[in-house]
Parts: structure tokens; sequence; C-alpha cells
């Protein structure tokens, strides 16, 4: 979870996932799961390359997530629980 002020939130179309993350620390985002309100474990890792995430939102199908950092690079992760694409 995270420990610093949460700077965005975003909910995918169907609530099921929360996406929340912090300008304050890297890789500081977390994604929760709406109903049961536990957060992922599973990602991000270690490896993840988010940095300093300054936007980010989800596709209208809720299959993919998009993060905006600070070092102008744009990612994009498929969310493989949603196997609408």
């Amino acid at each position: 979870s995270l420990t610093t002020r949460v700077d965005l939130l975003k909910f995918n179309a169907d609530g099921q996932v929360m996406a929340m993350t912090s300008r304050s620390n890297k890789e500081a985002l977390r994604l929760v799961h709406g109903p049961t309100f536990s957060t992922f474990s599973n990602w991000p890792t270690a490896q993840t390359p988010l940095h300093y995430v300054s936007s980010l939102d989800f596709s209208p199908n809720g299959a993919l997530l998009v993060c905006g950092n600070d070092r102008g690079k744009v990612l994009l992760y498929r969310l493989k629980h949603y196997n609408t694409i």
C-alpha cells in the first residue's frame, strides 16, 4: 500500500479496479480490487519501470492501463484479467 499522499486516483469502467499513485516516491503506483479493497501484490514489481507517475488512465474496456511519467514516457500495460482486447 502507499504510505504517502495520493496524487492520482482512477477507477476502471466497471469499478472493479482502482489505480492510485503518488508523485512523492518512485514506482509509487498501486492497483486495488474495488469490491475487497485489497491491493494487487503481484504488480507493479521492482522491475516495472514506472519512475514518477504523473498521469494514468484505463482503456474504456478496462483491459489496459496507461501511465505517463516524469521522463516523458507513456507506458502501456495489459491487465490480463480482462481478455476482451
